[in-house]
């Protein structure tokens, strides 16, 4: 008989790092690539991150030909991590392509209109 468990604390996992990325890779990542298919089928674009332990995380991505700027931000964190350079690049980017309203962004002289684009 074995013994009892001790309760685990709220957002603790009884297993350690290495055993939680095992069963993203094993059985967490298959099933959100099959949900990826399925969104992409349906016309929809998703965004998902699964961190198994701190900084350490896989990612699915499955985006229709145009995505918003809530889904660009959120895979632009995800990509970048902890590189603060690689998430504002990303939003930069964004933005030149497709317009914004940032004072943050403005400041860094990004324009407020897509470029190529004039405004009316």
């Amino acid at each position: 008989m074995s013994s009892p468990q001790p309760p685990v604390e709220q957002g603790k996992s009884p297993l350690d790092a290495a055993a939680r990325e095992l069963s993203y890779d094993r059985n967490i990542a298959p099933a959100l690539a099959d949900v990826a298919r399925s969104c992409h089928a349906a016309g929809l674009s998703l965004v998902a991150a699964v961190e198994w332990d701190w900084g350490e995380c896989g990612s699915t991505f499955s985006f229709q030909e145009r995505i918003g700027p809530q889904l660009s931000n959120a895979r632009a964190a995800i990509i970048g991590g902890l590189n603060a350079d690689a998430i504002i690049g990303a939003l930069m980017d964004y933005a030149r392509q497709h317009g914004h309203s940032s004072i943050l962004l403005k400041q860094l002289g990004v324009p407020l209109t897509p470029e190529g684009k004039a405004t009316s």
